[in-house]
């Protein structure tokens, strides 16, 4: 994935928020299968890091374009 305008860094911004949230919500449930919860949140921080990565790309290419 590639943020390429202002609108998908908006969505991409959202998705992150969703997915904290989403991560925060899980980590303090109460767990029917601990490993299950563990592979879960693994999973659910390893794709906001991604979109940390892609917001930081972007955001970077931005300000290296107004220099």
């Amino acid at each position: 994935m590639s943020i390429k305008n202002e609108r998908q860094l908006k969505n991409t911004l959202e998705k992150l928020t969703e997915l904290e949230k989403l991560y925060e919500e899980t980590k303090s449930a109460p767990a029917e299968n601990e490993r299950v919860k563990e592979l879960t949140l693994r999973s659910l921080k390893q794709t906001m890091n991604e979109l940390k990565e892609e917001i930081g790309r972007f955001r970077a290419h931005v300000k290296a374009g107004k220099d």
